[in-house]
């Protein structure tokens, strides 16, 4: 069996499912047609080196330890992740092991790359010239595409037409790419592919589509954001059929978003909620010094825009008993004054803020879960205390070191660096659309999850893998995949090795403190 699993990163469920009957996404529509199509619930946080790290492991993050692009320097890290730091064996090592050729394009988290039996092309995550291996594909790939990238940030985010006109070329790009791949090895017997330009038009512009959102002008009213999508489905047509003709057969084809995304209409800025609320202390709130130029290896950023939004101030940790870190919502108590273990303090701050309401409707604003309700693994210390789910969507949880100084905000001003920077901001709900054999043709059953997709891809090959999620079974029709089998051994543990300088890392940090990660 050969399977395709194309990333359409950032989609959300909500949007598709609107665009599916005006005909804008035909790709999709014809594979939820023939099979399935439904929600696909994220991780917690619903962010993209944890997702990912899920779609490729089948572990829940305290089983692969990642939990943002940073590990938490409180909780015994202090450096920036990546696939060296994560635990689990991707994809391609159970693949390898039962002898399947398989091939990784731009999927996030996947730097530095690793040997594997097929080719990989690192994605978001890493440098922004991506790594290849084996060698011959990267000589290859590179002399198709020397200026190739893993993503592409517009630098003129005044002319959204020339933004989403990069964001396309870029999503053209990867697709020759993936192309280049299927004829370089043809004896693959699973593609994966991630196409970073739907988030990042997400990110950039909800606020033109949404009418509704404190920002959008009506006079630059426009669907760029549609317009991303509709590339990157037309691109997942171009792959399926081309696919189809080089393989001599139909292909099975999922088609997933690591998460979902929502315009965002208030900022609550967690730190500054919990220094009024007695939890946190910050130092002297003086302005950070000025950044620098990008970096070879940091995301692509405009960096001559005015920038007037607050600076970024250090905590006390000395004085802090919680206090917000990563993306998400993730609240961590306070290490250094011992508070990490104490479960009537995570009582008390969760049931504060499960008493914060909607600034509009003024309805409970969150839904707080523990770390017990939501992980489980060796990594579970390094996990929050509790993470904030917003009911509203449109509420995003700011966990920056900004030093805001109200803790809701209507977000009505873009701003070219930090958390106030985007429009749009991640959800947990993305999509999943499957066809072509193996796959039934019915509903997506409620509640899947993107930590089952690599059981799922498993099961289409016949392989059995003890993974923390099975697979989507009631999706799979079994007369198609035969009995499945255990192959192994299959290594479990991450390398654990350097991948970036000290320069280099200072530099990243700085760079996702622009794309308001940090």
């Amino acid at each position: 069996m050969r399977v395709l699993c194309l990333g359409l990163d950032g989609a959300d469920y909500d949007l598709v499912r609107e665009l599916l009957p005006q005909g804008r996404l035909p790709t999709l529509a014809k594979l939820a047609r023939q099979g399935t199509f439904g929600p696909l619930r994220s991780t917690i946080p619903a962010f993209t080196p944890t997702a990912w790290s899920s779609l490729l492991t089948g572990l829940n993050p305290a089983g692969h330890g990642i939990f943002a692009f940073t590990s938490n320097p409180n909780r015994g890290g202090g450096r920036l992740e990546s696939a060296a730091s994560r635990a689990g064996a991707p994809l391609w090592r159970y693949l390898g092991a039962a002898d399947i050729k398989s091939a990784f394009v731009t999927v996030p988290f996947t730097h530095p790359p690793e040997p594997l039996k097929g080719i990989l092309v690192t994605g978001f995550g890493g440098p922004r010239r991506p790594e290849i291996v084996p060698l011959p594909a990267r000589n290859a790939i590179l002399g198709a595409h020397p200026d190739l990238r893993v993503s592409r940030h517009p630098s003129d985010l005044s002319d959204f037409k020339a933004a989403a006109a990069t964001l396309a070329d870029h999503v053209e790009e990867i697709a020759d790419v993936c192309l280049l791949v299927l004829e370089l090895e043809p004896e693959l017997g699973f593609l994966c592919v991630d196409f970073m330009s739907s988030d990042i038009a997400g990110h950039l512009a909800w606020h033109r589509l949404d009418a509704n959102h404190p920002a959008h002008r009506s006079d630059d009213a426009r669907d760029e954001l549609v317009q991303v999508y509709e590339a990157v489905d037309a691109a997942c047509g171009r792959l399926i059929e081309q696919a189809e003709w080089l393989w001599g057969e139909e292909p099975t084809v999922l088609v997933i978003s690591d998460h979902g995304m929502k315009p965002t209409h208030w900022l609550f800025h967690a730190n500054r909620w919990l220094e009024e609320a007695g939890y946190l202390r910050f130092r002297d709130r003086a302005a950070a010094p000025a950044p620098e130029d990008a970096a070879a290896y940091a995301p692509e950023i405009a960096d001559d825009l005015p920038d007037k939004q607050a600076p970024f101030v250090e905590i006390d940790f000395s004085a802090t008993r919680a206090y917000s870190f990563g993306y998400g919502g993730q609240i961590y108590l306070g290490e250094v004054v011992g508070a990490e273990g104490d479960r009537r303090l995570a009582e008390e701050v969760a049931e504060a803020l499960a008493d914060v309401s909607h600034p509009e409707s003024g309805a409970p604003a969150f839904a707080v879960l523990r770390k017990e309700e939501l992980y489980h693994g060796f990594y579970l210390d390094k996990a929050p205390e509790l993470v904030l789910l917003p009911h509203d969507e449109r509420i995003h949880v700011d966990s920056s070191g900004q030093g805001w100084t109200e803790a809701f905000q209507r977000h009505d001003r873009l701003f070219a660096r930090g958390t106030a920077h985007f429009s749009g901001q991640h959800a947990v709900t993305g999509i999943l659309a499957a066809a072509g054999p193996g796959i039934a043709n019915m509903d997506l059953p409620h509640g899947c999850e993107i930590t089952q997709i690599p059981a799922t891809i498993l099961a289409l090959h016949g392989i059995a893998a003890r993974l923390d999620a099975s697979a989507i079974e009631p999706m799979l029709d079994i007369t198609s995949s035969g009995e499945r089998r255990e192959v192994g051994p299959v290594d479990q543990k991450p390398v654990e090795r350097a991948v970036y300088t000290p320069d280099e890392e200072r530099m990243i940090v700085e760079r996702l403190r622009d794309l308001g990660y940090e």
